[in-house]
């Protein structure tokens, strides 16, 4: 039985799971790159009580698996954050730029303006807006919004670990993505 209509590479088992190769090559990459931060961490976690630092530049990539409401697809994605915390408002808001590639069957990319919101030290809240290009029978591009929320996991040397979760709105176009931010604040 096939999830969307037409041609397809994601079936649905007799269990009712979702599979295809896109979806094990998404599932493998997330799960090399947590078994790999899952070494990697000890080695930079603080020995003693943590001493924050604040740093007003955040720099981070992002990996995850991106799941299509519309399409009920799910497909491996790839992020790239900066952002510039503002100095004034005891450091609860930020400014910055993010990109994101979804690779699924027409290929998702996202230029964005990112606005976080720090309610609380480890947790950020953020809304970015910027333009969605699809790459269906030509390029087309969207107005898009994302909506999210991460909890950073400090390491050491300003290194974070932090799990994320998004939702985003692009048209008809609406997709869940959670997945993993491993960042560097300076």
């Amino acid at each position: 039985m096939s999830i969307k209509r037409g041609r397809s590479r994601y079936l649905k088992n007799p269990r009712g799971r979702v599979e295809g190769p896109l979806f094990r090559r998404s599932s493998l990459a997330c799960l090399v790159f947590l078994l790999t931060a899952a070494f990697v961490s000890p080695a930079l976690c603080q020995d003693s009580e943590p001493e924050h630092e604040e740093h007003f530049h955040h720099v981070g990539f992002l990996l995850g698996s991106v799941y299509s409401l519309d399409e009920k697809t799910l497909a491996p994605g790839l992020g790239f954050e900066y952002e510039r915390v503002l100095p004034f408002g005891n450091r609860l808001f930020g400014i910055g730029f993010g990109a994101e590639m979804v690779f699924d069957e027409h290929k998702h990319y996202v230029l964005s303006l990112l606005l976080p919101f720090h309610p609380v030290r480890p947790l950020t809240l953020f809304v970015a807006t910027g333009i969605m290009f699809i790459d269906k029978n030509g390029l087309e591009s969207r107005f898009a919004i994302h909506l999210g929320a991460e909890y950073e996991f400090e390491l050491r040397r300003g290194f974070f670990l932090a799990p994320e979760f998004e939702i985003a709105f692009a048209g008809d176009d609406v997709h869940i993505m959670l997945g993993i931010h491993i960042g560097r604040g300076f």
